[in-house]
């Protein structure tokens, strides 16, 4: 009788683990297509995502050239605002600078 009770257990365990793994695994794929979706092609990068105060903000960074040299560009939209900037500051400085609602972001030769 112990024996036939310890079966049944095992069958049900088993039973459930196999149903719990088919619904995990469709979840991570969705994840994963939809950060591919944000795209890049080589030379532009869109950065989106949630500010620690809970609002969106949204980057792409790209170059462009300028005289014959490559600059760096960031059209940004947040808590601090909307607009581009030419600067070399990684994404995640401007993240940083784009959730601040009083930031002042600026070009990077602004004193020149």
């Amino acid at each position: 009788m112990n024996r036939l009770k310890t079966a049944i257990l095992l069958g049900a365990c088993l039973l459930s683990f196999v149903a719990i793994a088919q619904q995990a695994g469709p979840k991570n794929m969705k994840t994963e297509n939809s950060q591919v979706t944000l795209g890049n092609d080589g030379n532009t990068f869109t950065f989106a995502g949630r500010c620690p105060n809970g609002e969106n903000y949204r980057l792409v960074s790209y170059e462009m050239a300028i005289s014959g040299t490559s600059h760096s560009f960031y059209n940004y939209e947040g808590p601090a605002g909307k607009g581009t900037v030419s600067t070399s500051a990684s994404p995640k400085t401007m993240a940083v600078r784009v959730c601040r609602q009083l930031a002042e972001i600026i070009n990077q030769n602004y004193w020149e």
